[in-house]
């Protein structure tokens, strides 16, 4: 039964685009804050556009309110009419102008925030919460500023490492926020530093996504032999080219595979290109996107998970991939690399086994080693079913997250 508070309490989730097929973890948690007593509205700038929603997503009952679209705000026809006399012509200050610092994004977020503020006192909103530190955060924090509801935020990794994100502008976020979530100690030291570096403070925590373990059991059926499965979306810092790589120097080694690639993406014609210049086309399959339900059944018969992530070239990389953890739940051994926060959740050599980034060799040999030891595999999967127990459960995670939220509540008032 809800608490008094837990009743009181209505959080609306500030996302950008909503529902996304890679953005499971999202669901999940809202799921669960629902299944404990929150009252949950979800405010999305934009629908996702995809052809695949997630049964997750059908399932859960909670309003959802999208923006009015972009083109649709006064942002263009905004200025501001300047004389420096009354008979000199007149000056024309833009946006850009008038808003001062931020991005167009971070305008158009000010502007979206003063359209909506009225309706979300309205609906009796106590909780502002957003995911990614970019739009979604910079619309709850205009939101806060001009209705005087606390924000919080979640923040993950392209929305704090990509070369494109402005670190005085993101300390600002955090230091106005309530608290700021992220999902690992990794994250957690670098936004530490940010907002150092900007001579600001925050409260930052780390909160592990977690996965729902009534869904997620370990598997003992039958697995299909020689099966590695790679799981994401074909962007570069998912490192899909070194697992083409890999799988070519296997092939060389006369080792027996099979591969099997779950995901769309940008990179998609540039990793059929590299399939058929290695002579993979037998060996490897783009299967394109899958729903939850069909990637359970692939994660389950695979003989490993492979996700050799990687720091793109543009900064943007993986904080905490929620599929590595899925594939643990469920006892299919995984390998990874050890960046960012997957150290975090992999140990190597005691749940999974960690390579450097960028180094097909090293991935090609510790699949090797894998596929050619029954009793690795056991002792790496037992261990993983027991990790992501202990870390990763979703109905102890997220009872912390709304406690976080009860606790602002309570200084509010």
């Amino acid at each position: 039964m809800a608490s008094k508070a837990s009743s009181v309490l209505h959080v609306c989730y500030i996302l950008k685009r909503y529902p996304r097929l890679s953005e499971t973890f999202i669901v999940n948690e809202i799921q669960e804050l629902e299944k404990q007593g929150m009252r949950v509205t979800i405010l999305a700038q934009k629908d996702a556009g995809e052809p695949l929603v997630h049964e997750a997503v059908r399932n859960l009952k909670v309003p959802i309110y999208y923006l009015p679209p972009s083109s649709a705000l006064p942002r263009k026809n905004l200025s501001l009419r300047f004389l420096p006399t009354f008979t000199d012509p007149p000056v024309f200050i833009e946006p850009d102008g008038l808003l001062g610092e931020g991005s167009h994004e971070d305008h158009l977020a000010m502007i979206q925030a003063g359209i909506m503020a009225p309706f979300l006192q309205q609906l009796g909103i106590t909780h502002l919460h957003a995911h990614f530190a970019t739009w979604a955060t910079s619309f709850a924090f205009n939101l806060s500023t001009i209705t005087g509801i606390p924000y919080s935020f979640t923040a993950h990794a392209k929305d704090i490492y990509h070369e494109s994100v402005d670190t005085k502008v993101l300390a600002k976020k955090i230091a106005h926020a309530q608290f700021v979530i992220t999902v690992s100690d990794f994250n957690k030291r670098y936004l530490e530093h940010v907002v150092a570096k900007h001579h600001q403070t925050g409260r930052i925590i780390r909160l592990y996504n977690g996965i729902n373990l009534d869904r997620f059991v370990p598997y003992s059926g039958e697995k299909e032999p020689h099966l590695i499965l790679g799981i994401g979306r074909l962007v570069q810092k998912k490192g899909f080219d070194d697992l083409l790589m890999a799988c070519k120097l296997l092939k060389e080694r006369k080792c027996n595979f099979h591969c099997m690639i779950v995901g769309e993406g940008e990179e998609r014609q540039a990793l059929e290109k590299r399939i058929a210049e290695f002579s993979l086309e037998k060996d490897i399959a783009l299967l394109g996107a899958k729903p939850q339900e069909e990637v359970i059944g692939l994660l389950q018969h695979a003989t490993l998970f492979a996700l050799p992530c990687k720091i793109g070239d543009d900064g943007n990389r993986d904080g905490l991939p929620t599929v590595l953890i899925e594939a643990m739940a469920l006892g299919t051994p995984v390998i990874s690399t050890n960046i960012v926060g997957i150290p975090e959740m992999i140990g190597h050599n005691e749940s999974g086994l960690l390579v450097n980034e960028k180094d097909p060799k090293g991935l090609a040999e510790a699949m090797d080693a894998l596929l050619g030891s029954e009793g690795l595999r056991k002792r790496l999967s037992q261990a993983g079913v027991l990790k992501v127990k202990r870390d990763f459960h979703l109905t102890k995670n997220v009872r912390r997250l709304k406690e976080h939220f009860l606790s602002s509540l309570a200084q509010e008032r």
